[in-house]
C-alpha cells in the first residue's frame, strides 16, 4: 500500500491535500473516496490526496466540476487521464479522472501554496551521491509510523548507486536487512536502524541516467 501511494503521488503535478482548515472540494454523488494519508508534506508544501470510484463516467465528472468551479478551470489530458485545476486564494485543488469500465477512477489533491517554505531543500539529511538531482520529497508526518520519501536522479549505474549507498549508509549505523544483491536494470536494497527501516530501489533509466527511490519509517 506504502509503495502504490507513494508512485500515485509521484506521477501527481502540484495537486494534493493539508490541515484541517482546507477547503472541502465539491463531490458528485455516489462517489466513493478514501484518504491517501491523514497529511502529506510534498516537496515542502501541506497537502493532502484522495483517491475515488465512481459509477459516473469520466466525461460526467468532468462536467460536475466545470460547473461546480463555474468554468474556473484547466483542463490537460495526459494520455488516458484528464486532469481538471482549480486555484482559490493560497489553495489549488486538482482532480484527475480516467474511465474504469462504465464508470471512473481517480485522484483528488488540494494543495496550500501559501504554505511553500522559502529555504526548502528536498532530500535533507540523506546521503546523495555527487551530481544527483532531487525531484520529489514526500513526507507522511502524521501517519502510525511517521515515513519519508525522496526521488533522486543522477548519472551513476545502478549498481554504482548501490555500491555508494551501502558505504554512505554504514557509515550512519544502518545494517543490511537482506543480500541487497543487484539484478541487470536495478537493485533493491533494504536497511535498519535501531527501530527505523529504510528501503531503496534502484532502477537503469534512458540516457545512462538512473532513480533512485529512498523510503524511511521512523516509528
Amino acid at each position: 500500500m506504502r509503495l502504490a501511494r507513494v508512485f500515485a503521488l509521484l506521477l501527481l503535478p502540484i495537486a494534493a491535500i493539508a490541515g484541517s482548515s482546507f477547503p472541502q472540494p465539491p463531490l458528485p454523488e455516489n462517489i466513493e473516496i478514501d484518504p491517501v494519508a491523514k497529511r502529506i508534506v510534498y516537496n515542502g508544501l501541506e497537502m493532502r490526496a484522495s483517491v475515488f470510484r465512481s459509477p459516473q463516467p469520466a466525461a460526467e465528472i468532468i462536467a460536475f466540476y466545470e460547473k461546480a468551479w463555474k468554468g474556473r478551470v484547466v483542463i490537460d489530458a495526459l494520455g488516458d487521464t484528464t486532469v481538471v485545476g482549480h486555484g482559490d486564494g493560497d489553495y489549488f485543488t486538482s482532480v484527475r479522472v480516467a474511465a474504469d469500465g462504465a464508470g471512473s477512477k481517480g485522484e483528488i489533491g488540494i494543495v496550500n501554496v501559501g504554505s511553500a517554505p522559502k529555504h526548502f531543500e528536498p532530500g535533507k539529511g540523506l546521503p546523495k551521491p555527487m551530481g544527483s538531482k532531487v525531484f520529489n520529497d514526500i513526507a507522511y508526518p502524521d501517519d502510525p509510523v511517521p515515513a519519508r520519501t525522496v526521488a533522486l536522479r543522477n548519472g551513476l549505474s545502478a549498481k554504482q548507486n548501490a555500491a555508494f549507498f551501502r558505504e554512505r549508509l554504514a557509515g550512519e549505523g544502518w545494517k543490511p536487512v537482506a543480500d541487497n544483491a543487484c539484478a541487470q536494470r536495478g537493485c533493491v536494497l533494504g536497511f535498519e536502524r535501531g527501530s527505523a527501516n529504510l528501503s531503496l530501489v534502484v532502477i537503469a533509466d534512458t540516457g545512462g541516467q538512473s532513480q533512485v527511490v529512498i523510503t524511511v519509517q521512523q516509528p
